[in-house]
Parts: C-alpha cells; structure tokens; sequence
C-alpha cells in the first residue's frame, strides 16, 4: 500500500471510536481460525486494493447491506448469505451478528464495481478491511474472509468477474471442511445422479449449486446442452445460449468437449423443461476433474 494511503488509514483508525474488547475477541476469533488465513490483499491486479478509496461503515442491515456514514449504500457483489429457510435462519443471523460486529463503525477500503447503482439503490463492491487492530494490522478481502469462514457462497455476479478466482479458492476451502452454511444440506452441492435428485432440485428456491458429470453435450439451433444424465429430457441439463459461446470460447472452454468431465455449476433451477439451468458466464461454471480447467 502507498505510504499516502497507509498514512490515510492509520489518520482514520486514530480518530475512530475504540472498538470494545468484546468484539475485538470476537473478530479475531472469526478471523484467526486455523482454517482462514487469508494473506493481506494485493496493491494491483484483478480484486484488489488498486482504484479503491477509504470509508466508513456505519452500520449493516438485516439484508447485508453496507451503510456508509456519508449515506450511500453498499452491496457486498459475488456473495450469496444464508437464506431465511428455516435450516438458515440461525446460520443467517449468525453471518449478519459477526459481519456487523467486524465492520460496524470500522474505517475500510471499497472499490466500485458498476457506473452506479442497482435497482434497489446499492453500489456493488468489493471491500477490504484490517485483520486485527492497530495502524500496522493488514488489510485483507472482505468477501474471501466471509466466504472462508463459511458465512456465505460465491453468487457469479458479472460485477464481481474479476475476483471469482480469489473467492472461489475461499468458498473451496470452507465447502471441504463443511464449515459454517456448507453443514447445511440445502447450501451443499446437488449430485444430479444421486436417488431423488430430480425432486429435489425441483423443490430448490434461489441460488442452486449442481456437482455431476457430463455425460453427453448436446446442440440446438439456439443453445448447447450439458446434460448431466443419459435422458436430456428427464434429468439436470445445463443451457448455454449460442449468443454467449463466444465468451465462453474466450474462457477457454471448448463446451462441445466437455462429455466425460466433472463439473460444477451454480444459478436458478428452471422446472418447466426440467430440472435445467441456464447459465450465461464461464464464471457459473468450473471443471472439477483432474484434467485441465480453465
């Protein structure tokens, strides 16, 4: 970080109300597992400190959005929080109480993400806060921090494009140690080969995440079809509008090798040709298997 930034941070943290100690313990203990250790943020590149600018959180809301204190409103993009489903709620409330106690009158570094807001009034961001108290404490990813900690899911938001690869690797280790929402059966990946996969991707509200093996590719005059069991029309399908494959293509993926590869992809289940999922970015989909990803 520039010496004029650090100098900014460290102007801000002196003039910021001292946090409790209570909430010191409780942010280093959701920070200081032995499972997160997430390394300071980058200066440049993609989903870094670079084009970001100092504020101030003032409070965060029942949705997760980021209050700021000059009134703006923030939305934390590419994340996915537990949902208000009765398995959720605890794991929900539990996300929002350590995410306001961490930011809650904290001085941090957002970058914009669009031109301007969204519909509801939120500019989409990307976040970085201390890990720890002090001028000298680093400044670390908000969202890979949430995401390894299991407080929520990488959603591929096309606003958050450039931080998928960090987020992903954040989301990968929680998910292998079923940590936070990933012990929640509703929040684990969906096996389309699984007995009562059918039903219960039908039943799925909101984001969906499917781990399976394409058995076959399929075309149409208008889309590609990965199909994850032998009966296109029985089982889960992904759809991919021709429109897209370009950028696709420019991924590198070549979507009419893929038969025989492991995969996982993430959106809203469509039931009416179905179970199948359309999805419209390579940041909706990754290549599981050993072979090379890209």
């Amino acid at each position: 970080m520039s010496q004029k930034r650090m100098n900014l941070v460290s102007e801000r943290r002196a003039a910021s109300r001292k946090k409790p100690i209570w909430a010191s313990l409780l942010y280093a203990h959701l920070l200081n597992m032995p499972a997160v250790a997430l390394a300071s943020a980058p200066e440049t590149g993609p989903c870094s400190l670079e084009a970001t600018v100092p504020a101030t959180i003032a409070a965060v809301d029942e949705d997760f959005d980021l209050l700021l204190d000059d009134g703006r409103r923030a939305a934390l993009s590419g994340l996915e929080f537990p949902s208000l489903t009765t398995s959720g709620q605890g794991l929900r409330a539990d996300a929002l109480k350590r995410l306001s106690e961490w930011l809650a009158g904290r001085d941090i570094f957002l970058g914009a993400l669009a031109a301007g807001p969204d519909r509801w009034g939120r500019f989409p961001v990307r976040l970085f806060a201390a890990k720890g108290e002090g001028a000298e404490a680093p400044l670390i990813s908000v969202g890979a921090a949430l995401l390894e900690a299991g407080d929520a899911r990488f959603r591929p938001d096309p606003a958050a494009a450039d931080c998928a690869g960090d987020y992903l690797l954040a989301e990968a280790r929680a998910r292998a140690a079923a940590r936070g929402l990933w012990a929640d059966a509703e929040s684990r990946p969906v096996d389309p080969a699984a007995p009562q996969a059918r039903a219960t991707l039908l039943a799925r509200k909101g984001m969906t995440i499917v781990e399976g093996t394409i058995r076959s590719v399929g075309e149409s005059r208008g889309a590609i079809y990965l199909n994850f069991n032998e009966k296109r029309w029985d089982n889960f399908s992904v759809v991919i509008s021709r429109r897209n494959l370009a950028m696709f293509a420019k991924a590198g993926f070549d979507l009419l090798t893929l038969t025989g590869r492991r995969a996982r992809v993430r959106g809203l289940i469509e039931t009416g040709f179905g179970p199948r999922m359309e999805i419209s970015t390579p940041a909706e989909i990754e290549l599981i298997d050993r072979a090379s990803s890209p």
